[in-house]
This record gives C-alpha cells, structure tokens and sequence, in this order.
C-alpha cells in the first residue's frame, strides 16, 4: 500500500497539533511533569533558620514546662535547664530538632480567631519556643490532628525579622509526639 505525500504531511501535522494540545491541556489541568527530584528541592520550609542556630528550646505540656539549653560541649550537645539542671538526651533532643528543618510549607490557613478555636489553638497545651543564637524568637502552638491524624495544626508565631505572615500550618505529627514524653526521657542515661 502506498501513501501519498499529502496524506503523510496531514497524519504527522495532525499528531503534532495532538500533543501540542494534550500537554497545552494538562499543564493547564495543574499537572507538573517535571520529575519529582525537581520538585522536592524548590519546596519552601516553614522555619528560615539552620537548626545549628538554636541555643534554646522550651517545651510544655500540659501545664509542664521544660527547658533546654545548648552547650559547647561536642561530646553532649544539650543540657536540661529547667526544673532540673541535668544532662539531656542526644537522642530526644536530636529527634525535636530535627523537626524543624524537616517542616515544608504545603499548607498554609490565614490566622483568624475563628480558625484557631476551630483547629484547638486557643486552648492548646502543647507549645514550642525556640531562641536562635542571634536572639530571634519562635513560638509554636500545637493544636488538633487534621482529619485524617496524619498531620497537627499549628499556630506558627516567626520573629519580627522574618518576612513571613503569622499563620496556621500543618505540621508532622512527630512534633506532638516528640514533646510529649516521659520526664525521665529527657534524661541522658549514664553507661
């Protein structure tokens, strides 16, 4: 069988206009088709600052309040300073640190009064504040899980030089759980 050329021209024109308006179509749809390696390196972080910046960390739960300090020391990195002035757990510590330079920015809730009753932050018991070394302060209200307990709500309060909205995020729920502990986990163990 033989094809003329026309005939040949209109086929490969025909599936040029095809996925022209395919691809048009999907990038119009929302859909991203670059690769995921792409994507995960422009995702924004909640908190701007490196976590070796951290000198302090306060904590409460229900109504506990426990502080954390940084040391000098390369050998153990933090020290309890409140109520007890003891060594405290690398690993405990390591974990809540951690958090923070793990926290993207996928949803973000304008903060009203109404959003923080709806989410428990206006009753929350559950709070995070951090003091950078050059004395910026973070404070964190944990509130509800989201609807399917995956993630925690939470009232983000940045400093005043960071160029950023006091708003509602969903954060891990790692956070919750990384706080909630016994006393005696925040304790480094001797050998």
């Amino acid at each position: 069988m033989k094809f003329n050329r026309t005939t040949i021209s209109l086929v490969i024109l025909a599936l040029g206009l095809t996925g022209f308006v395919f691809f048009t179509e999907i990038k119009n749809q929302g859909f991203n088709l670059t690769p995921k390696a792409e994507n995960q390196e422009k995702k924004e972080k909640i908190f701007p600052f490196d976590t070796n910046e951290i000198k302090t960390i306060s904590i409460q739960v229900n109504g506990n309040k426990i502080s954390f300090e940084k040391t000098k020391d390369s050998n153990q990195s933090w020290q309890m300073i409140q109520p007890q002035k003891i060594t405290a757990s690398n690993a405990a510590m390591s974990f809540l640190v951690n958090l923070f330079s793990q926290a993207e920015n996928k949803v973000e809730i304008p903060l009203t009064e109404d959003k923080r009753e709806e989410f428990g932050l206006n009753k929350s018991q559950h709070q995070i504040w951090l003091t950078l070394n050059n004395n910026e302060k973070y404070h964190i209200i944990l509130g509800k899980p989201n609807f399917d307990d995956s993630q925690i709500y939470a009232e983000v309060n940045f400093p005043k030089s960071v160029n950023s909205k006091q708003n509602i995020f969903l954060l891990s729920k790692s956070f919750q759980y990384a706080i909630e502990r016994d006393f005696d986990e925040w304790k480094e163990i001797d050998n």
